[in-house]
């Protein structure tokens, strides 16, 4: 999965302290008009001499499609008032603007851009039912990718994410609760990475950046993502990488991705993550683990081999 090149030794940097939360926005919904533009852009950019450079520009051409796609679907529906997160997909029911979002994305993507795998799976997807659609998006949304659906769960996601992040967007951040948690307060779901900018303390503070809606929570430094300790947290890097750590916890051993905008300003935390994807493999391969980015689900396998 990794490139020969990718495979730098790992540095163990001695820094554990806590921080603490900083004056910052709670809770940051997503930016309609330009979330996907501006992380088809940053896909472009990393493709650039990247040993994934085939992928990656394979995956910004999906976001591109991305954009393409939210212009005039139908209005959708957003959920009334309920505890917990207000567009968990355990709860909120879906509407046929995902598949209508589905259908502009499988219709305007960059076919030139697209493997032969890829090919066949937009296909494939043009010619299901509404129900084969809607069971696909149910195992997406589970967690239930198997390694011969990838291809065709790339296209899910991808419009899941235009439907979610959508109504994200439309909703009121002063009525989500981050709660301190590692799961998106708008829809539940795990982040993507977490990204650090300076301010409000001596160690800056960091936000939490949603896997399928976008949203974006503040969260507090050096605590784990999965179980919420903050004992025996250490991080791993590539050695000369400032601006990206990945925070290990041995409590739980879960993982997350820290982007650091002080070193690196210009970041997307999907896009960077899927271009860091190296460093996955690395800390995978000490045991650790994370709920995978949506666009390699069923392809990035758990330590013990599961999917």
């Amino acid at each position: 999965m990794v490139p020969p090149g990718s495979r730098q030794a790992l540095s163990i940097p001695s820094d554990n302290t806590v921080g603490s939360f900083a004056e910052s926005d709670p809770v940051r919904l997503p930016d309609l008009p330009t979330v996907f533009a501006k992380r088809a852009e940053r896909l472009k950019a990393l493709a650039s001499g990247h040993e994934l450079e085939g992928f990656l520009k394979m995956i910004a051409a999906l976001v591109a499609a991305q954009h393409e796609a939210l212009a005039g679907l139908p209005a959708g529906t957003l959920p009334g008032p309920t505890p917990g997160a207000p567009l968990d997909p355990a709860t909120c029911r879906r509407d046929e603007s995902w598949r209508v979002a589905l259908a502009r994305i499988l219709e305007r993507i960059d076919v030139a851009a697209l493997p032969e795998p890829a090919l066949r799976a937009r296909t494939a997807l043009v010619a299901s039912s509404p129900d084969d659609l809607e069971a696909l998006a149910d195992r997406f949304l589970g967690g239930d990718v198997k390694p011969g659906q990838a291809a065709e769960m790339v296209f899910v996601a991808a419009a899941l994410q235009v439907a979610w992040t959508r109504m994200a967007a439309l909703l009121d951040a002063s009525e989500l609760d981050p709660a301190d948690s590692g799961q998106c307060p708008a829809c539940g779901s795990p982040p993507v990475a977490g990204m650090v900018a300076p301010g409000g303390t001596k160690f800056g503070h960091r936000h939490l950046h949603c896997s399928l809606c976008a949203t974006a929570w503040r969260y507090v430094r050096t605590r784990c993502v999965h179980c919420g300790s903050t004992d025996k947290i250490s991080f791993r890097q590539f050695a000369g990488t400032s601006y990206l750590r990945a925070e290990c916890c041995e409590a739980c051993k879960g993982y997350s991705k820290v982007f650091y905008i002080e070193s690196a300003r210009t970041l997307e935390p999907l896009a960077d993550d899927l271009a860091s994807l190296g460093l996955d493999v690395l800390v995978g391969e000490e045991g650790f683990s994370r709920v995978a980015n949506p666009f390699v689900l069923g392809v990035m396998a758990e330590p013990d081999g599961n999917n």
